[in-house]
Order: structure tokens, then sequence, then C-alpha cells
């Protein structure tokens, strides 16, 4: 895990919308997507979708997920919104951390810190707030290419 996190392979050109797409197939509730950038990461990029993605149906019970994709200034954002249960609030700002875990379905307390340290080595950040009236927003800023 430690090389996988600390590699410093080459970034590409992702297609962030086809990304989620992707993922969307293999998720049991609706995906909605809007927008698209192309965003400079590696093939993890997937997994960082994932995991956020799926944690948002096992952990959150949402019933649908929505993934807004816009791009500005050599920036990307990817917010991805869901209207489960939310984060409680002692553990959302350490949610990233390394064995944070929690809920009746609690996992290995990694996924969220592989997100982080993935989004990391991209030169990027994530971070995450409340969805109103209820839920939970991921967003995450990487470097892009074009607008």
């Amino acid at each position: 895990m430690e090389s996988f996190l600390s590699s410093k392979g080459d970034l590409t050109n992702i297609d962030i919308r086809k990304t989620v797409e992707e993922i969307s197939k293999n998720i049991s509730i609706p995906i909605n997507i809007t927008g698209n950038a192309n965003a400079l990461a590696d093939q993890a990029l997937f997994s960082v979708l994932e995991n956020i993605m799926r944690n948002a149906v096992i952990h959150s019970k949402t019933d649908r997920v929505d993934v807004d994709i816009s791009s500005k200034d050599k920036s990307c954002q990817i917010k991805i919104a869901d209207y489960g249960k939310g984060i409680p609030e002692p553990i959302k700002e350490n949610i990233f951390e390394e064995g944070i875990s929690f809920g009746d379905s609690k996992g290995s307390g990694l996924g969220l810190y592989i997100v982080k340290k993935t989004i990391e080595r991209y030169g990027g950040s994530i971070v995450v707030e409340d969805n109103i009236p209820q839920g939970t927003i991921f967003t995450i800023k990487l470097k892009c290419l074009n607008n």
C-alpha cells in the first residue's frame, strides 16, 4: 500500500465523466452525472471515485448519487453528493485518517485514507461537508489541462 500511495507515476489526461459512467455500471442505485472535464490523474482515480460512491450506498444508505463535474482555470472539480444518513459530526473531521470507521457496516478504515492520499499525490484536494437537508458531499479538486 505504501508504494502505491507514494508512487510518482506519470499523470495523464483522464476523462472524468467516462470514468464515472464506468463505475455507475457496477453500482446498484442511480448515478446522475452532469458536466465533464479531463483531470491530470492515473488509473487509481477510478478506485477513488468508486470508493466514495460505494460508501454512499453501503454506509449512508442513499438511494441515489449526483456527480457534478466542472472545470475552470486549469482546475477540475468533482462533487459527489448523496442523500443518505450522512456522517456524524465527530467522525467527519477525522474521516480521512487511517483506521477511522463507523456505523453498522464498518470497513477497514483504509478506504477514505487511501482516497485522500491518492488525491494529494495528484496535487489535488478533497473535503467533505453535509448535504442539506441530509446526506454528504465530497468535493475533489484536481489539476486539469483544459477548461
